[in-house]
Order: structure tokens, then sequence, then C-alpha cells
């Protein structure tokens, strides 16, 4: 992505400001704090007429991850995301990881297509905080 290893760890791990930028999340608030950073959350999320909210335990570690793992949920039958940064080929720009490994219980969301939505919403989060990113080939 077009943007440097700590701006995108920036937004990626401000969990608490989802409900305003990631498709589908009506809320999302921190819920409790851990001693090393993890935390957490409580995220609401609604496709049309249909809301949920779960728990999620966030790990991370400036700038290098962020993983979240999905408990106290009807929704999933397990949610697990990875986001990895690592320095990129020039200066400004990170390579990005990104795992999704998710079980929706109900074969309706099973339909929603998530993991390209998610990754737009936080390029886009980064352009509206950062300006245009750095031009990059990116690998998909």
């Amino acid at each position: 992505m077009g943007y440097s290893l700590e701006q995108l760890f920036a937004v990626v791990a401000a969990v608490d400001l989802y409900h305003g930028f990631v498709p589908w999340f009506q809320s999302s608030d921190i819920i409790k704090r851990f001693p090393g950073g993890s935390f957490d959350a409580e995220l609401e999320i609604g496709f049309k007429f249909l809301v949920e909210s779960y728990v999620s335990h966030v790990e991370l570690s400036r700038p290098k991850f962020v993983k979240s793992t999905a408990s106290e949920s009807s929704l999933f039958d397990h949610l697990r995301n990875i986001w990895e940064f690592n320095p990129g080929p020039v200066p400004g720009i990170c390579n990005l990881y990104f795992l999704v490994d998710s079980k929706f219980q109900s074969p309706l969301y099973r339909q929603v297509k998530v993991v390209s939505r998610l990754v737009s919403s936080f390029r886009e989060r980064c352009r509206l905080i950062y300006g245009p990113g750095v031009p990059v080939l990116e690998n998909t």
C-alpha cells in the first residue's frame, strides 16, 4: 500500500474508530485494556436489517502487526484477523499481509464479500488522514 508502516498501523489499531469508516460496523468500543497493550473491543455490525455484536481480543506490536480474535459471538463460528506490516521497496510505503480466517454461523452472512471491502475502507481512511499515498504496484 502507498502508506508507511506507522501510518497503516495507526489506522488499523484504532479499533474504536471502525464504526466511522469500516463497512457494516455500527459501533466499536474498547471495553477492557490489558498490560502490554492488548485490549478487548465490543463490535456491532449490521447487514441491512440484521445487527449482531461480538467481542474481539486485539493484540498489537507497533508498527509490526495487529491481530484480533472474536469471542462471545453468535455471528461467527470463528474469526481471526492478522494484519502484518513490513517495509516496502521504497521509503514511505509498506507491504501488507492481511489474513481473514472466518466462518459465519448463518448461511445468509456467508454470501457477503468482506475482505476486498475491508481493505478498501482502510485504504480510503489512510487517504483521508494522510493524503494520497505513494504510487505502488500492488500484488493482490
